[in-house]
């Protein structure tokens, strides 16, 4: 936990805030300084980036799977995803767990350092670490527009670690530029604004990766309302390797642009039948941990 600051330094951290583009009705101040346990960061040292960069090869792109889960029949009326190449803000996160080799959707989000990567919780840590990081944006048919980024650390909620708590069912990861730039990821790709207490009730566009897919699906849809911290939306289709996906209010659909209020997660890892996807409500937990994530970096 970070302790109440003097006025100069709440001052700043509102000035980077607005400078992120964040969308919040709680301060940053008030989300670091609030209280409750520090969430860890584990670091990746650089000869382990450079392992995740040597293991990725295309082919063990192509033939990683995602965490896994269920499937019975969906309510009719409710839509369908649409296939596409993808936008630079959303990619697929690749990394192992022990010796199996998975896959989920991340997405890049507004920050002062321009280095943040949002995704579940369970994307990247079960009972320990997911390990060989990488995030691909605009990852399709085996392309990679714009490079492979080793993910350099890795903050989860303390509340996920000790006891995989579904309102904590998010995560976020700084990341190394792959050969060629130096550039932040947010200055290459763009990114999303971060939404926070934005309501449930929403037209959305939802992006994800699905199992034996080797380019990312959309679906537009409403989100609602599921239970106290959680939110739920009817699309066909979203399988295992969508969690993580974004929930984004005013897609732009060229640049991948709008704000992300929710990424695939929460009840149920995300939920258990593919008609039907969760994500925890983004509030203060939600900022207090992106700041914290921000702030390791400066």
């Amino acid at each position: 936990m970070r302790n109440q600051g003097s006025s100069t330094w709440r001052w700043g951290i509102a000035l980077a805030m607005a400078a992120a583009g964040l969308t919040a009705g709680t301060t940053a101040a008030a989300a670091v300084a609030s209280p409750g346990q520090r969430a860890p960061v584990q670091a990746v040292s650089a000869a382990a980036q450079q392992a995740s960069r040597a293991l990725w090869t295309p082919a063990r792109m192509a033939a990683a799977t995602p965490l896994a889960d269920a499937t019975p029949s969906p309510p009719p009326g409710i839509p369908s995803p649409t296939h596409f190449t993808g936008v630079p803000t959303v990619g697929a996160l690749f990394f192992t767990t022990g010796s199996q080799q998975h896959f989920c959707t991340a997405s890049v989000v507004d920050s002062p350092t321009a280095n943040l990567v949002l995704t579940a919780a369970h994307c990247v840590y079960g009972s320990s670490y997911a390990r060989n990081i990488e995030f691909v944006p605009r990852y399709h048919d085996g392309l990679q527009p714009f490079g492979a980024w080793a993910v350099r650390s890795i903050t989860v909620a303390a509340g996920w670690r000790t006891s995989h708590d579904p309102s904590l069912d998010f995560a976020f990861l700084t990341v190394s530029p792959p050969p060629g730039t130096h550039r932040p990821i947010q200055q290459v790709t763009g990114g999303l604004r971060l939404g926070i207490d934005a309501g449930y009730r929403h037209r959305i566009e939802v992006i994800g990766y699905n199992n034996g897919e080797d380019a990312p699906i959309k679906c537009a849809t409403r989100s609602f309302r599921f239970g106290t911290g959680q939110m739920e939306f009817y699309c066909n289709d979203f399988q295992d390797g969508t969690s993580g996906g974004p929930w984004i209010i005013g897609f732009g659909p060229q640049a991948g642009t709008g704000t992300v209020f929710g990424v695939i997660g929460g009840y149920e890892e995300g939920g258990d039948y593919p008609w039907a996807s969760y994500s925890v409500y983004f509030g203060p937990p939600t900022l207090k941990l992106y700041w914290q994530a921000e702030l390791q970096q400066l």
